[in-house]
């Protein structure tokens, strides 16, 4: 049997798998290329990042407390509440993103009664979905901050409130057994803490502010240390709130030596308002500081039925305002108040917000306590 026509002509061979390597080559050059598969978990996560970046305080990406984001499935919608001063720009925003990311775009007008605009977007890649946002124009946004004091003692009751999925803000006393502690697992599970300084309170007061109080009489550089100390023991503090202060807060001179020390360190101020006679407030906002005042106490009774009619009042605070900033305590009572009306406060579509975003609204700069009555 004669050899293989391609023994007896080896140039022949090495000839024919050349022109075999580059035919498949030139196939593979010309054929279309499946673009790369976009991840639909980083693809929401950089479609919200986009909306809040384009809207900043005048846009709301609305993910229901104790939900995952992005949701489980394709379909589901994920609702954003705009001003209409930036509308438009969310959408082209959201627009931008997604051809920058190779994904397709439609859009669906909707109608809403009694309210203004409405666009359903669904995002898409090779016809398959990747999200659907549901953006709504409204008149106002709505916000509101619950702030948490006296907190590094009791543990246990600071763990109760990590439970609520709501971002509370933590107010923890210094020196305490477990102020560090508290302070820390809350940062951990990313809830903002805040450092409740004690304050001088009206002689007579039965009960002491505790180490690290801040008295009328202090020298510049006394008060600077004792902050300085008091900061050190409640780590991750981004803010500060005074802890009782009713002789304190109503020093004008100290207020302004409390307010420089605080904007050095560039934190933020809630005046606790534990006396209408407080200055504390001016004092920071000549000061530059970011700052605001409580306008509700949760709790000064501790029963759930009270403070159930606090948080009712504090809601009717925010619907007049626009904003406002509640304070309660870490009571079995307040906790339980808690959980069963802040779901309330979701559905009437009031952000809850940490303090220091609330406090760095452009809003509120515009707003002040009531002043005290005339004797």
């Amino acid at each position: 049997m004669g050899r293989p026509f391609t023994s007896r002509y080896p140039f022949l061979s090495a000839l024919l798998l050349l022109w075999g390597a580059l035919f498949v080559g030139a196939c593979s050059w010309f054929a279309p290329k499946r673009p790369s598969r976009i991840d639909r978990h980083q693809f929401a996560f950089h479609v919200r990042n986009t909306i809040e970046e384009a809207g900043g305080s005048q846009v709301w990406v609305k993910i229901p407390a104790g939900t995952p984001f992005p949701p489980g499935r394709a379909d589901a919608v994920t609702e954003v509440l705009a001003l209409p001063a930036t509308f438009d720009a969310v959408i082209t925003a959201i627009r931008q993103a997604a051809g920058k990311d190779g994904a397709a775009l439609t859009t669906r007008e909707i109608r809403f009664p009694a309210r203004g605009r409405g666009v359903e977007i669904r995002l898409l890649e090779q016809n398959q979905l990747l999200g659907r946002w549901r953006l709504h124009e409204v008149k106002r946004l709505y916000r509101a901050a619950i702030v948490i004091d006296d907190l590094g003692e009791d543990l246990e009751a600071a763990r109760r409130l990590l439970h609520l999925p709501y971002p509370l803000t933590f107010s923890v006393l210094p020196y305490l057994r477990h102020s560090v502690e508290t302070a820390e697992e809350a940062h951990q599970a990313g809830r903002e803490v805040m450092l409740h300084l004690p304050m001088q309170p009206e002689p007579g007061t039965p009960v002491s502010p505790g180490q690290g109080e801040i008295k009328r009489g202090m020298r510049s550089e006394e008060v600077g240390r004792t902050l300085r100390a008091d900061l050190a023991a409640v780590p991750y503090a981004t803010g500060v709130n005074n802890h009782m202060g009713s002789r304190a807060t109503a020093d004008a001179a100290l207020m302004t030596t409390v307010m420089e020390a605080l904007e050095e360190r560039r934190l933020y101020f809630v005046d606790s308002r534990t006396t209408a006679a407080s200055v504390a407030l001016e004092a920071a906002r000549r000061a530059r500081l970011p700052a605001f005042y409580r306008s509700v106490f949760l709790d000064d009774r501790e029963s759930v039925a009270y403070s159930l009619g606090q948080l009712r009042e504090f809601r009717r605070v925010v619907e007049e305002q626009g904003v406002a900033i509640a304070i309660g305590h870490p009571h079995a009572t307040t906790l339980a108040a808690l959980a069963q009306f802040l779901p309330e406060l979701e559905r009437d579509n009031i952000q809850l917000v940490p303090a220091s975003e609330l406090v760095h609204l452009p809003e509120v700069a515009h707003l002040s306590p009531p002043r005290r009555p005339e004797p």
